[in-house]
């Protein structure tokens, strides 16, 4: 298919994250949904051609790109066969159970000349992008710890469903806590050294809230709760992020907004006044002109409180970075030298990390 051409996308698993990923690309100018595969027939849009059967999908000439929303379990497996099928392949996390696995798909995705990711959406994200910069830059320091408390609703997930089950989820940490440990490594810019974790069951099999500790080569630590187990109304997710001068909180699974408090000088309260975004910030004079924090001394000159705020809703931010990674993959389909910002190497990473801190609570499970 010629670059300047609408790309076709077929979508594996119709079900509501599926129907989501249909609207957010159906907006896209360069792209659209052509089919969809589901064994339930009674998840055809009508509006696309739908299959109940993955192969058929596979063989549709007009799906060039295949987003496979599946449970994790089968995602190895259906990422291959699409290659295989030369089909250029967008895998919901994670890429797969184990690291290896990821690495296999990795090496069927080369050896086919394929453009292959993750749906790793958060790199896409607006306020992430301010976070990552506040921490390249070291407006307020070095960073020392990234602490995640997740508490999400228990509504989507009730008991019997398959996120309970190891075998088909991975376990909190491999189907949910990637993301994290995603987003943490690309900010921080380190690989991890080791991980470990601890988990509570709130009956036999159904292990609910987990714990993990991750530390990075750079020297950062890094902490992630996860917790099913909350009213719809009362899901709350943050990420605080910890410097020698300051602390930065990010707020929202979607985050929608970004807390930046502490010391900083002329350089970075520039640096600050410069992030995209709604600032709200308060400014006032250090009483010192220089600080110590662990071993470094810094230049300060003022404090800083300012909130970073986005104006859309959590679902149209999130419908926006969806339509950002398809973009992003587009262009390396058009563009072999184009480098995405989410890699299969990313996403290996990520399940390694996440492989092992289970494996610290659960070695039964491997």
């Amino acid at each position: 298919m010629a670059a300047d051409q609408e790309k076709g996308i077929g979508i594996v698993g119709y079900g509501g994250f599926g129907q989501f990923l249909h609207q957010a690309w159906d907006k896209m100018d360069n792209a659209r949904v052509v089919a969809v595969c589901d064994s339930d027939s009674a998840r055809n849009p009508g509006n696309v051609a739908f299959y109940q059967r993955v192969a058929d999908l596979l063989a549709d000439p007009n799906v060039e790109i295949v987003s496979i929303a599946t449970p994790p379990s089968s995602h190895k497996d259906l990422a291959i066969k699409a290659l295989q099928a030369e089909k250029h392949v967008l895998v919901e996390k994670p890429l797969a159970l184990s690291e290896n696995d990821a690495l296999l798909v990795k090496r069927v995705a080369q050896t086919a000349g394929l453009v292959a990711s993750v749906n790793f959406v958060l790199r896409y994200n607006t306020i992430v992008e301010c976070l990552r910069e506040i921490v390249k830059s070291e407006v307020l320091g070095k960073l020392r710890r990234a602490d995640l408390r997740n508490y999400a609703m228990q509504d989507t997930v009730p008991e019997g469903h398959w996120f309970w089950d190891p075998r088909v989820s991975g376990g909190i940490l491999v189907e949910h806590g990637v993301h994290f440990f995603d987003l943490a490594s690309w900010i921080n810019e380190s690989p991890a050294d080791n991980a470990f974790s601890v988990g509570v069951e709130r009956k036999p099999g159904m292990e609910d809230r987990v714990f993990a500790v991750v530390k990075y080569a750079n020297g950062v630590l890094g902490t992630f709760w996860h917790s099913f187990s909350r009213p719809r109304e009362l899901e709350h997710t943050s990420f605080h992020f910890a410097f020698d001068l300051g602390e930065v909180d990010m707020i929202g699974w979607i985050p929608l907004e970004l807390r930046i408090w502490g010391w900083t000088n002329a350089k970075g309260l520039e640096k600050i006044k410069s992030l995209p975004g709604r600032l709200d910030i308060s400014v006032e004079p250090t009483n010192c002109t220089a600080a110590r924090s662990s071993e470094f001394t810094y230049e300060v000159s003022h404090l800083v409180d300012v909130v970073v705020s986005l104006e859309e809703s959590k679902l149209e931010v999130y419908a926006s970075n969806l339509r950002s990674i398809m973009a992003d993959m587009i262009a390396a389909i058009d563009n072999p030298s184009h480098q995405m910002r989410v890699t299969l190497d990313d996403a290996i990473e990520a399940v390694r990390i996440a492989e092992r801190a289970t494996k610290f609570a659960h070695p039964e499970w491997y």
